[in-house]
């Protein structure tokens, strides 16, 4: 497969996406929202198993059936009303994942001095950034929604000026990281 076309695909994958997400915020269209997304997933599994790079097709099978033993056992057994939690922790899920695969990334495109072309390094910083941004964030309103910690705000003094020394921190590992 050429990678214009791959890159088309994975395109096509995350229009699916948003176009999910946009229906999902309808009753009425929730259900083709929901399809449309799962659509968009197979194409993008597809696209990503065509890939020459990927050799490890069973511990790929291990890792999905796993998971979707998980996902119907929790599915099955948590009760409608405590479903907003279940979305705050699958959501927590993808985010932390999406952290520890922008990681993988840096470790596997890394040369010996940690130089990588600028727009592989913009795009591993703000995956991790906003993967792990999603994962605390997610595991914060289940938390609220379990009742587990009140749902007033979590602030504190200098709470700004900490975020913004973490945004900086995340831009200087951005710049440490380009070699371009």
């Amino acid at each position: 497969m050429s990678e214009s076309l791959t890159e088309l695909l994975y395109l096509v994958s995350i229009v699916s996406f948003i176009l999910a997400l946009r229906f999902l915020s309808s009753p009425a269209r929730a259900r083709l929202g929901n399809q449309i997304g799962a659509l968009g997933m197979l194409l993008a599994i597809v696209v990503t198993f065509a890939q020459p790079e990927v050799v490890g097709y069973g511990l790929i099978a291990v890792g999905m059936v796993l998971g979707g033993v998980l996902g119907a056992v929790g599915a099955r057994r948590v009760k409608m009303t405590a479903m907003p939690q279940m979305v705050a922790l699958f959501n927590g899920v993808g985010g932390g994942a999406a952290a520890l695969v922008s990681l993988a990334e840096f470790h596997n495109r890394a040369s010996a001095d940690g130089g990588l072309p600028v727009d592989v390094a913009v795009a591993i910083v703000l995956s991790a950034l906003i993967g792990a941004i999603s994962f605390s964030g997610s595991l914060v309103a289940f938390a609220k929604l379990q009742e587990l910690i009140q749902g007033r705000p979590i602030t504190y003094a200098g709470q700004q000026i900490v975020n913004g020394v973490i945004l900086l921190a995340a831009l200087g590992c951005g710049i440490a990281m380009s070699s371009g």
